[in-house]
């Protein structure tokens, strides 16, 4: 595994203890359960670009580049997230009723990973 997606998964999961001791003793157990819901989320998205990523690189004909496979692969991929953050928004939204602003407070602190962990990687 590349070693951003480990930086941003570490840190997402370090975000995902400090949210609720963060979100607990500001706003109560409600507002906690919201916002691990949240970075819950975002992790998940995480782990589908980490599956995506292992699945292409296992693939038999990735040894020649093939622009048309290679977009099919993106836009899936891109589809299976959008999908998956949206099904489980609606979910934490819609059945759990957790609070609107614990859950997307949650999930963008856990997107912000994306821009904050490559600034912690020293380049070789």
């Amino acid at each position: 595994m590349d070693l951003r997606i480990r930086r941003v998964l570490s840190l997402q999961l370090a975000l995902l203890l400090i949210v609720a001791v963060g979100a607990y003793a500001v706003w109560g157990a409600v507002a906690t359960k919201a916002a691990l819901f949240g970075v819950f989320i975002a992790t998940a998205n995480t782990l589908l670009i980490v599956w995506r990523m292992r699945a292409i690189n296992k693939a038999p004909d990735n040894k020649a580049p093939n622009k048309t496979a290679n977009l099919n692969e993106f836009i899936r991929s891109w589809l299976e997230r959008y999908l998956v953050v949206g099904v489980l928004l609606a979910l934490g939204l819609g059945s759990l009723k957790l609070l609107p602003l614990g859950l997307l407070s949650g999930f963008i602190l856990g997107q912000l990973i994306w821009i904050l962990a490559p600034l912690t990687i020293k380049e070789a």
